[in-house]
């Protein structure tokens, strides 16, 4: 007999056909262990009832004996088959001959003794409550098998029955169908009851797998933030080294580019030695952008940023890409015909398409093609949610560089942003090159994405915020004389080296210069000036006093004095530390000739 499929329950229990097969199955489990239980109890009941027979009714003892045998005998079949395969899958079978066998035997016992005024009718109640409180069936199983046990009862004491019979027969089928229905509605509530909780287990079930799955994906999310925080610190780390390597050695690169450019103003100047002058120059120049690049990517280095289109930057740096990358590799240039405006410091954006291009170069030794690409892009949320971007939804305008390379694994690529990480041979590289790059785009509000597969490639879009200004117009900067003056300054610095070549470097330019090695002996020499001080530079960080205070107690006495401040830290760190404020004349060390005559006359005119 093949089962009815589900109807719709009260409990909102699911109509989907395939939930339905899978709760038939697991109630012919049920079923099963019920009609094990049933088993049980006929083997263990059925003989103990032999007592009655045996005080009431001794006529028909042995008769009624052997048939109890049997019921206990087909019992034990039964709890033999609910093991099998059969039983397993076939459970209503065993459970409707069970009933059947138990409420049929009680029915002859009725035939063979008294017939329709036999009292053991009441004895066919006891298996038909048992399969309404045992087995969940719907209405249709139920009337199936209860109506043949009262079939078994009904037809053979229609047959026999007398007239003097009849009431008595009549009220016990009354009472028997009335048993029928208590057992069919039991035995239905019994199914629904076990829908509810198959049905209550499945969602509890569902629930623990959505739980887990968002704990996966909580952890891997709190993994990725991990790994985030850590980079973040390293950073920190390596800013703080950064900030006071900085410091010192800004120091010493004054005093290296300040003297290069003091011989190479000499006209007696043989040309083999202004070539190595020069070559020291640019040396000096080349490690001033290293300790720029270290304060980049640690976000110390103060930024200049301006609105500029980077198709601008892309052709300016063509030529310089050109002679970085070797005429083995292909460059293809590919540029929005309009493209948004972005603001960004105009050289640290010239510092991205180098760094990428010599990754890209260092990815391709035996030759390839560089793909640059500028265009316009809207990121929405959805994009956004499905990669790896910490930038909110809008315009942007996307830098890619790709190359045909040897691509990165997954684990390389998970460290290409961390500094010092370099996979070149040693000698070869730095790793400061993509975390530069990475602490540039950072600053500028903007994200980085990396694509890479092995032996295929890799593709690396940044994206910055477009902005809705106009790109500021650069004139051609013009070669002019320095500007000179002579006005009074004073100097103060507690680096003998850089005092002297710094006071040197104002005395070629007119300026009557006051020098001093720290605050105190600075008040000690303005106290005997009969001249006004016109500028006071002074290096900020010096033992005792630093420029500040030093620049707040000379003002009393001279208050029309301007003050320049300068120091190998930058700017940044010093204002985040509160040592001066944000509007403040500022001088980076190190710093050329140049810089040092164009910011004094500036300082003093303002």
């Amino acid at each position: 007999m093949k089962w009815l499929p589900l109807s719709p329950a009260k409990d909102n229990f699911p109509t989907d056909l395939r939930l339905a097969i899978r709760f038939w199955a697991e109630r012919r489990t049920f079923l099963n262990r019920a009609v094990s239980v049933g088993a049980v109890l006929a083997i263990i009941l059925v003989p103990l009832f032999s007592v009655l027979d045996y005080c009431f009714k001794q006529d028909h003892f042995w008769t009624f004996f052997q048939i109890r045998i049997l019921v206990v005998l087909f019992g034990l079949c039964v709890v033999k088959l609910v093991g099998t395969q059969f039983g397993r899958r076939k459970p209503y079978w065993l459970g409707a001959a069970l009933t059947v066998m138990v409420g049929g035997s009680i029915a002859v016992m009725c035939v063979l003794d008294q017939g329709p005024a036999d009292p053991y009718y009441a004895g066919i109640n006891l298996p038909i409550l048992a399969f309404g409180i045992l087995f969940p069936m719907t209405v249709f199983e139920g009337v199936l098998i209860t109506s043949l046990v009262w079939l078994i009862y009904f037809l053979p004491n229609l047959w026999i029955c007398g007239p003097e019979q009849v009431p008595i027969f009549l009220s016990n089928n009354f009472f028997m169908i009335s048993t029928i229905v208590i057992s069919i509605v039991a035995s239905h509530f019994h199914l629904q009851y076990r829908k509810g909780e198959w049905y209550a287990r499945y969602k509890l079930e569902k629930a623990h797998r959505k739980i887990r799955r968002h704990s996966h994906e909580l952890e891997e999310k709190v993994r990725e933030r991990t790994q985030k925080l850590i980079q973040s610190e390293r950073l920190a780390v390596v800013g703080q080294l950064a900030g006071g390597i900085a410091h010192d050695f800004n120091n010493h690169l004054t005093a290296i580019l300040g003297i290069s450019e003091i011989l190479l103003n000499d006209a007696q100047l043989t040309p083999v030695k202004s070539q190595d002058l020069t070559s020291i120059r640019n040396a000096g120049l080349r490690a001033s952008e290293l300790v720029k690049q270290l304060l980049t990517f640690s976000r110390q280095q103060r930024l200049n940023p301006k609105v500029l289109n980077l198709n601008d930057i892309v052709r300016d740096v063509q030529n310089l890409l050109l002679r970085l990358i070797g005429e083995d590799i292909e460059m293809v240039i590919s540029n929005a015909a309009v493209l948004l405006p972005v603001r960004l410091d105009p050289v640290q954006a010239e510092q991205i398409l180098l760094n990428l291009a010599i990754n890209a170069r260092d990815a391709m030794p035996n030759g390839g093609r560089l793909f640059i690409e500028t265009k316009n892009v809207w990121l929405e949320k959805a994009y956004l949610g499905a990669r790896p971007l910490s930038i909110p939804p809008g315009n942007y305008v996307m830098l890619a560089v790709s190359d045909n390379g040897i691509g990165m694994d997954e684990t390389v690529k998970s460290k290409i942003f961390e500094p010092f990480f370099t996979t070149k041979d040693k000698g070869k590289g730095t790793g400061l090159g993509l975390s530069t790059v990475y602490g540039i785009v950072k600053q500028a509000h903007g994200d980085i994405m990396v694509y890479s597969e092995i032996d295929v490639g890799t593709t690396i879009k940044i994206f910055l915020p477009g902005i809705d200004e106009q790109v500021e117009f650069k004139p051609p900067r013009k070669t002019k004389k320095l500007p000179r003056g002579k006005e009074t300054i004073l100097l103060v610095e507690d680096e003998a080296s850089i005092r002297d070549l710094t006071a040197r470097l104002l005395r070629m330019q007119g300026y009557n210069v006051v020098l001093a090695k720290e605050g105190h002996e600075a008040l000690e020499k303005v106290g005997g000036l009969k001249e006004s001080i016109h500028l006071l530079m002074t290096d900020v960080v010096m033992p005792n006093m630093n420029g500040r205070e030093l620049a707040e107690k000379l003002s009393k006495f001279h208050a029309k004095m301007k003050v320049l401040y300068f120091s190998g830290y930058t700017d940044a760190f010093i204002q985040r530390k509160g040592i001066i404020a944000p509007e403040c004349a500022f001088l980076q060390k190190p710093f050329t000739f140049e810089d040092l005559s164009l910011k004094v006359r500036k300082t003093i005119d303002n």
